[in-house]
């Protein structure tokens, strides 16, 4: 989907003007009353360091999302995704400000004109794109939007997910990376997985989760 389609306001920034973009994510950013939920990734996207068996197994915690499908609107991808992957539904937000992420850093904070049709999210990422080509975007952009828990959510299209509650939440994206030992003692902190994960696993913030760190330690949530 192209970027300006879904977000023409977007079209005049300066550093997104004359650039080809397409949005090819859509994730939440989500709460209920006490703590703030998000995905811990599948173990296709489980990486290991050089060192082999030996060495940790790092396993990204993200927001919960995914691709827009062929014919879909921004929303109707949220709101899928959120039912997929948590079995429930939420009230989508509306930010006072979306923060542009670019070479992840806070590149910009912009006051999107508001609209039934078009919500703005909370952040806006760019990312390079994967492969070249004659026909490739200059940036791959993901769209993150708050929203509100209705009802407890389950893991249900993840490998598990993670709990962190409000009074954590400075702790946790403090540091780049935790423990899975780190993680399942800390009060703050609640993992409920559909499998097992390996004893030496590593936890680190991804895409939608790296990008609401970077926030966090700005202070601007």
């Amino acid at each position: 989907m192209d970027l300006f389609k879904a977000l023409p306001a977007l079209r005049r920034h300066a550093l997104l003007k004359g650039k080809t973009i397409a949005l090819v994510g859509v994730s939440t950013i989500t709460r209920d009353g006490a703590a703030y939920y998000f995905e811990i990734g599948k173990p296709k996207y489980w990486r290991r360091t050089a060192q082999g068996e030996d060495g940790p197994t790092w396993i990204g915690v993200g927001g919960i999302g995914g691709g827009i499908g062929r014919d879909e609107t921004v929303l109707d991808c949220l709101h899928r995704e959120v039912e997929e992957e948590l079995g429930v539904h939420t009230w989508l937000e509306t930010p006072p400000r979306t923060f542009l992420i670019h070479e992840w850093r806070i590149a910009d904070e912009l006051r999107l004109p508001p609209s039934k049709r078009q919500r703005a999210p909370l952040v806006l990422i760019l990312v390079p794109p994967r492969l070249g080509g004659p026909n490739t975007p200059d940036h791959l952009a993901i769209a993150a939007f708050p929203t509100r828990l209705q009802d407890a959510p389950t893991p249900r299209d993840l490998f598990g997910l993670l709990r962190v509650e409000n009074q954590a939440l400075v702790e946790f994206f403090t540091r780049d990376e935790w423990p899975l030992g780190e993680v399942q003692s800390h009060p703050g902190l609640t993992l409920t997985l559909t499998g097992l994960p390996p004893s030496n696993a590593i936890l680190y913030p991804v895409l939608t989760a790296r990008a609401f760190q970077l926030l966090v330690r700005a202070g601007r949530v």
